[in-house]
């Protein structure tokens, strides 16, 4: 028995010399939030809720393998998590950024699978409130996309400066000729995503561009984002300031939605707390003309440890004829 354990053990750790393990990472971010809903539709029911929220609770596993001194194979599962049910619609586990792929050292990296669109990775940190289901500024705008069947590039720093470009085609799964009536998508087509960013000494630029993404029934879509961190231009220790603005034609809809964002993250000196606001405009929401939507969002963050956040948030979400919800929430946040 003593051999064969010894045996097995040699076997093991050559395997995990010659292909190194995984790296497991995660986090649950799991709040209580009550949430009241002014209904201005016909139907006029208004609601009030208390709940558990999973707040994009994930699970991943990460790595990378030398296939060349200049060439790796990289990959990655990544899968959402419904904390406190065993379905949100999805399932309990779920798909979110999942791929293999190839990484140069100067051509940069090719991959295939499930991926954030280039155009919705452009918003870099500006959305403080981006990991909140309820709150974030996919809840205003289009463009929020995680698309199948992509196959995605990514620069490396280009020409010595902090400049990365990023292009993706998202495959179609139809097999058509005839396009969408009155708009511009064609459902036998490929979608295509790319962006720019600039990102040094605390200061972010970034511009992205849509085009022909059917999951949010996209014509063709742009954003410019940029923030500041005050700090880092011996400005103001600790604040952080984001910006965003962004048109969409919408598939099938005569009028273009047209947001924008303002952000702010502050973190309090030497104590724990962190404070942060957010204000969004949206205008011709999802096309529709004349529905605009407005939110205005407060947050505290409580850091216990390196791995563990108290969360506290607020939000106010108008929108014409739709509704007026307000927001309270508050939870715990662990990374692994």
């Amino acid at each position: 028995m003593k051999k064969i354990a010894l045996v097995s053990a040699i076997a093991l750790a050559s395997i995990t010399a010659a292909h190194a393990a995984p790296t497991v990472y995660g986090k649950v971010l799991l709040t209580g939030e009550y949430t009241d809903v002014d209904d201005k539709t016909a139907a006029n029911k208004d609601t009030s809720t208390t709940k558990l929220v999973s707040n994009s609770s994930r699970i991943g596993f990460k790595g990378e393998d030398d296939l060349t001194d200049t060439t790796k194979l990289v990959y990655q599962l990544e899968y959402g998590i419904d904390v406190d049910a065993d379905t949100n619609g999805k399932g309990q586990f779920y798909s979110r950024n999942t791929f293999i792929g190839l990484a140069h050292n100067t051509m940069g990296t090719l991959i295939a699978g499930r991926h954030d669109t280039p155009f919705k990775l452009a918003k870099g940190g500006v959305d403080v409130f981006n990991d909140y289901d309820n709150v974030a500024l996919g809840k205003l705008m289009v463009g929020e996309n995680r698309v199948n069947n992509v196959i995605a590039y990514k620069s490396p720093t280009l020409v010595g400066v902090p400049v990365t470009f990023m292009a993706a085609a998202v495959l179609s799964e139809e097999d058509k000729d005839a396009d969408v009536a009155n708009t511009d998508i064609d459902e036998g087509a490929n979608g295509y995503s790319a962006s720019l960013a600039y990102d040094q000494n605390g200061v972010y630029l970034a511009a992205g561009y849509d085009n022909n993404i059917q999951s949010s029934k996209t014509d063709s879509a742009w954003r410019l984002a940029g923030s500041v961190d005050m700090g880092k231009i011996n400005m103001v220790p600790g604040l952080t300031l984001g910006a965003l603005y962004q048109e969409t034609d919408v598939a099938d809809k005569s009028d273009d939605e047209k947001s924008w964002l303002v952000s702010g993250k502050y973190k309090i000196g030497a104590t724990p707390w962190a404070v942060k606001a957010q204000y969004i405009d949206t205008s011709n929401q999802s096309g529709v003309k004349d529905r605009d939507a407005q939110e205005i969002a407060l947050g505290a963050e409580y850091t216990i440890n390196k791995a563990t956040k108290g969360h506290l948030y607020a939000a106010q979400i108008d929108t014409d004829n739709v509704s007026d919800k307000t927001i309270v929430g508050g939870g715990l946040e662990y990374k692994f």
